[in-house]
Parts: C-alpha cells; structure tokens; sequence
C-alpha cells in the first residue's frame, strides 16, 4: 500500500477531535497538506497546533456540517487554497442516544445532516477535483451500520445509508480514477456523543 502522500492534499472532516484528529495526524505524516473542517473551533486550533511540527500545510476551517450550505464551501476553500484535492475523508459524526418513540426531531434531523447528507454533499463537490487527481473518497461508517443497536436508530440509520451510498457511488465511478470506499470500525473511546 502507498503511503506516501508528498505533495497531495486531503480534506479531513471532524478533525477537532477523536478519529478526525487522528486521521489528519496519520495523513500529515504521510506527507500531505491538510484541509481540515469541524464545527469545534478550540478543537480545530489544537488539531492544527498538534500538526504544526509536521510541517505540512493546514487550512482549518469552522463549519457546521449540519448545514448543508456550509459543505460544498469547504472543498471550495480547501482547493482555493492549495489548487487540488486529492482525499476526501468524511469523519465528522453526530451521535445521540434516545429510546426511539421519544427521540426528538432535531436529533434525528441533526444525526441524518452530519452522518449522511454532509458526506454526500461533500462527495458531490469533491469529486470532479478527485478525478483530476486519481483521488479518494473514504467515509467512515460504523459497525452499527450492520448491527442494530438499542436507543441508536438514528445512527444506525444514517451510518447504513452512508455504507450504501459509498457502494452506489464507487459504482456509478467505477470507469472513472477515483476511488469511494467506506470503513466501518466498531466502538471507540471518542467524543462523538458530545458533538
């Protein structure tokens, strides 16, 4: 596997914190300049601080992927800033526990908008610069995509709409040098639930 990322760019969502932070410390080290968008702004700065000894390039942006019009403006901005996009990866994540009959709206509106619609929205205005650059998609999912999970329906929803439109995606582009996968880990010690 490649891992030299040297004089690419990658868009990291959800990167305050957790495994959006992780993520863009891994890709740093493998040499790529960084976009990095979350709605935590000290988290963000922290992130972008942690980075700093890599030397690579960041760009950090505060947006609240819940809004949709916030998305399609953070790839602009990313390849305003470094000319090409060559990853995408779709980390940010919205959690809410509730039994299902009492779950709120506004949570399950918020858990759709973050988890679902955002990478889709995101997906939509990357991809015609991850072609030019035989880039990648990876959008992170969950293992509760494939395993229902009491006072989870809303993100067991939304993580397994996001499993199938990465594999609706990856074939709509099969013909195309761009890659759309998914990975699914299982629980982790983050702060997705206070997000």
């Amino acid at each position: 596997m490649n891992t030299d990322m040297t004089g690419k760019v990658a868009l990291v969502t959800g990167a305050a914190s957790g495994l959006g932070r992780a993520t863009a410390l891994k890709l740093a080290a493998a040499g790529a300049d960084l976009a990095l968008v979350d709605v935590n702004e000290a988290g963000l700065a922290e992130t972008a601080e942690l980075l700093a000894p890599s030397g690579q390039q960041v760009l950090a942006r505060v947006a609240n992927l819940a809004d949709a019009e916030a998305c399609a403006p953070a790839v602009v901005d990313a390849v305003a800033r470094f000319g090409r996009l060559d990853a995408l990866c779709n980390v940010a994540g919205a959690l809410r526990m509730a039994r299902s009959e009492a779950m709120p709206k506004a949570d399950w509106d918020l858990i759709i908008a973050v988890n679902l619609t955002a990478p889709f929205l995101l997906s939509q205005a990357a991809i015609p610069h991850l072609i030019e650059t035989d880039g990648a998609i990876v959008n992170v999912t969950s293992s509760a995509a494939f395993i229902g999970e009491a006072y989870f329906a809303a993100y067991c929803a939304s993580k397994a709409g996001l499993v199938n439109l990465t594999k609706a995606m990856a074939m709509e582009y099969s013909r195309k040098p761009i890659r759309i996968n998914a990975v699914a880990p299982g629980g982790m010690v983050t702060n997705i639930a206070n997000s």
